[in-house]
């Protein structure tokens, strides 16, 4: 989903003189044989205990011995006044021995009005968010059972929406936006991505006036005769509760051609709003390279044998099975949401711990199609703004607050960090190796049409590049925060034993991990050539010894790009006095940068105070070096006003006044 948030070791070598590859080379490989990729840096054991509490909150109390295998949702949205009403079929079977008292996910805005269970009418008790039912016998391990369950109401609108009555220029739109918890709001279900049903058949009868998208293919639109239309939509591969949609009003409809072989097309459904027919017909189009270029790298569409369409509606992008539905038309958002029918439709976050794996996934997805279709600059432009809102990411990826959606699907940890690990990633194991992984996952016969946990990622990579992956996991995926690193250089002239250190220390501002095992890109320049090395870093502070016949003339840490963190060279002045730098930008809404100079070794603390002198957030509250530091501070939960920042070491205080303004 997109949302509004407005959602082989190698040392490259470019010479002029060909000699510094045979004093290089075999260095890098001493490098990389001393390293040790077993350590690993976890979190601590009151983290654990702080996330595994927020995982326990309960987003489904359905019964877990039930394995859906099929939903028919045949709903009659009504209006003046707006009521849906519906019945809704719901087919398993049985996981365990003498199960008899069944509970499915419903809201309380919803009445249930009877249950019917292989023919007989059985007894029902509703809850605030669920209703049980008595089955009409004991039901033993792979027995099967059917029910059809009546119900009505106005559905109320939580998370992202679920569902809404709500119009444009006058005319009625309804649509749905059910991730995460939000299926409950508006139909009986299972409400948990775990849960795949075999197929689904989604059925509605509204004005007649109206068009309808949903899932699958639509086999029948049947004229009722009375000012009412009946639309049959057919779904015939595994889907989750939560990618169900509807979307309906007067439509414009169009479609284009994603043409898979020579002999084989498949139809790109669109419906817009007939206000904004003129920039749809400009932009959606691009979704036919779009399918094209994620097929070649992910694999073949996976609902090839359906459709892919959008059907728009307010907000951002939702990623519902086969029709997106859309706000913006803007190349990066449509790129993102196709990108989800291979990770998140096709394979699904087993639970929304694992979210990463759906929105990390998409939102580097649109960077790879930027790559392939304008080239490497493009991707540059793209993922670079990624990698600085993720140093503000707060919070374990792997292990986010599922009780709270808007944090939850936070764009800083979820999206952008989410992104930024797997490039990352890609540059840890080297491009061609990358994305074979990449379409390995996609293509691993126990994850498609299936779901996915961040181990089961992680075992096909392994699997792929025949490497231990634990470090890096671990430490951006279970870990905290991002490094700072501290690069110092200088060089020793002693003829052919000729010399060149380099010292790295890193900042984490966590014991969890305390550093990052990474290794590093180190551009070194001498104005007649350049040469990049590779070094192994696995420890707070290390030092490495290369032998290098001419005086550099810079040294540069990641000059691509590839690493999340920030770089300070030790080689630079270092400042002279504590300075705390007026925010940027000010007024600011939402997020701001916060620079500060530290001219020795001192305790920090940075702090934002509200005009009553309140701490609203802390910053940093650490011991750190002499050096430039910078903060990305993102203001959730605050109203408008005045707020202060202060910046304390020692007996040295400094502040400024900072303006908020939503």
């Amino acid at each position: 989903m997109s949302t509004t948030i407005v959602k082989t070791l190698f040392c490259v070598t470019r010479p002029h003189h060909s000699s510094i590859v045979t004093h290089l080379f075999p260095f890098v490989i001493v490098v990389f044989l001393h390293t040790a990729f077993s350590q690993s840096h976890y979190i601590s054991e009151y983290e654990k205990i702080i996330f595994s509490n927020r995982q326990s909150a309960v987003n489904t109390l359905s019964s877990s011995w039930f394995d859906v295998t099929y939903y028919k949702l045949d709903l009659n949205i009504s209006l003046q006044p707006n009521i849906l009403r519906g019945c809704i079929t719901i087919s398993g079977k049985c996981l365990l021995q003498n199960a008899q008292v069944l509970t499915l996910d419903i809201s309380n805005a919803l009445r249930v009005d009877s249950v019917i269970v292989n023919g007989v009418s059985v007894l029902v008790v509703q809850q605030s968010s669920s209703f049980g039912v008595t089955l009409d016998h004991q039901y033993q391990q792979g027995e099967k059972l059917s029910l059809d369950i009546y119900y009505q109401g106005t559905p109320a609108a939580t998370g992202f929406g679920s569902f809404a009555f709500n119009e444009h220029n006058g005319v009625p739109w309804i649509y749905t936006l059910s991730e995460p918890y939000g299926a409950r709001d508006w139909w009986p279900c299972k409400n948990t991505p775990s849960d795949k049903a075999d197929s689904a058949d989604i059925i509605v009868t509204c004005d007649s006036t109206f068009k309808v998208g949903s899932q699958g293919i639509l086999v029948s639109v049947v004229n009722n005769g009375n000012g009412t239309s009946t639309h049959h939509w057919k779904e015939r591969y595994p889907i989750s509760s939560y990618l169900i949609s509807v979307a309906m009003t007067n439509y414009f409809q169009f479609s284009n051609w994603f043409r898979y072989s020579p002999t084989d097309s498949m139809e790109i459904l669109n419906y817009v709003l007939p206000e904004h027919q003129a920039s749809a017909l400009q932009s959606l189009p691009k979704t036919v390279d779009m399918l094209s270029i994620f097929s070649n790298i992910f694999g073949q569409y996976p609902f090839i044998k359906e459709k892919y369409g959008h059907a728009e509606f307010p907000g951002g992008g939702m990623e519902h099975q086969t029709m997106t539905s859309l706000g913006r038309f803007d190349e990066d958002i449509v790129a993102h949401e196709l990108a989800h029918q291979w990770f998140g439709d096709m394979i699904t976050c087993r639970s929304w711990s694992d979210l990463w794996l759906n929105e990390g996934f998409a939102e580097y997805s649109a960077g790879l199609y930027f790559e392939k279709k304008y080239g490497i600059g493009s991707y540059r432009n793209y993922m670079n703004p990624l990698l600085q809102i993720a140093q503000s990411a707060k919070g374990i990826l792997g292990l986010p607050d599922t009780t709270n959606v808007s944090l939850l699907f936070n764009f800083s940890l979820m999206y952008a960090k989410g992104a930024s690990v797997l490039h990352m990633l890609r540059h840890v194991m080297g491009d061609s190796v990358f994305f074979k992984a990449i379409h390995a996952y996609a293509n691993d016969p126990s994850l498609q049409y299936s779901t996915a946990v961040t181990k089961d990622f992680q075992n096909v990579c392994e699997s792929v590049s025949n490497t231990n992956l634990d470090y890096f996991f671990q430490e951006w995926v279970y870990g905290m925060n991002s490094p700072t690193y501290v690069l110092t250089w200088d060089w020793r002239s002693a003829g052919d034993s000729s010399e060149l250190t380099i010292d790295v220390k890193q900042q984490t501002g966590r014991t969890s991990p305390s550093y990052f095992t990474m290794p590093l890109d180190v551009h070194i320049s001498t104005g007649g050539w350049d040469t990049t090395v590779i070094l192994f870093n696995n420890a707070q502070e290390q030092t490495f010894r290369i032998p290098f016949r001419t005086h550099p003339l810079s040294v540069t840490l990641d000059p691509g790009g590839w690493i999340l963190c920030r770089v300070i060279s030790g080689n630079d002045v270092l400042p002279s006095e504590f300075v705390l730098e007026q925010n940027y930008p000010n007024p600011f809404n939402n997020a701001t940068s916060i620079q500060y100079k530290v001219p020795r070794r001192e305790h920090v603390s940075l702090k934002i105070y509200d005009v009553l002198g309140r701490i609203v957030s802390t910053l940093v509250d650490i011991r750190q070096d002499p050096g430039y530091y910078e903060y990305h501070w993102t203001a959730e939960n605050l109203s408008s006003g005045i707020y202060f920042c202060r910046l304390k070491a020692g007996d040295v205080l400094r502040e400024r006044k900072m303006v908020l303004l939503r």
